[in-house]
């Protein structure tokens, strides 16, 4: 069994999260983001969180698009990543940060010290 302390904590830390960045931000959108702030460049693509995951490539793409300026043709996206797309190969594109993804990323290591 988990214990009240740990459950509290976790739950705190993902209602600090929704703070930051939007009130209905979806977990694997937390995790996505997670994903883009600690590893190397050009590694996180909605093929990547599906592999990683095991979610399905549509439920990948759409949570990769919702953190970029454009979730959807007429729908804005959180904008604290964008695309850009393999020097080697323009088929494939990975999520980075933006200014605004390099400011959470500073929040969220001074609200999680």
């Amino acid at each position: 069994m988990i214990s009240g302390t740990k459950i509290k904590t976790f739950t705190d830390n993902i209602m600090a999260f929704r703070e930051l960045v939007h009130e209905e931000i979806h977990p694997m959108q937390m995790v996505a983001f997670l994903e883009v702030m600690s590893t190397l460049p050009l590694t996180v693509s909605a093929n990547h969180l599906r592999e990683k995951f095991g979610i399905s490539q549509a439920s990948a793409s759409r949570h990769c698009r919702v953190l970029t300026d454009r979730a959807a043709p007429n729908r804005g996206g959180y904008d604290i990543c964008r695309w850009t797309f393999d020097p080697t190969d323009h088929r494939t594109k990975y999520l980075e940060l933006t200014e605004k993804g390099h400011e959470l990323v500073e929040m969220l290591n001074n609200r999680f010290k």
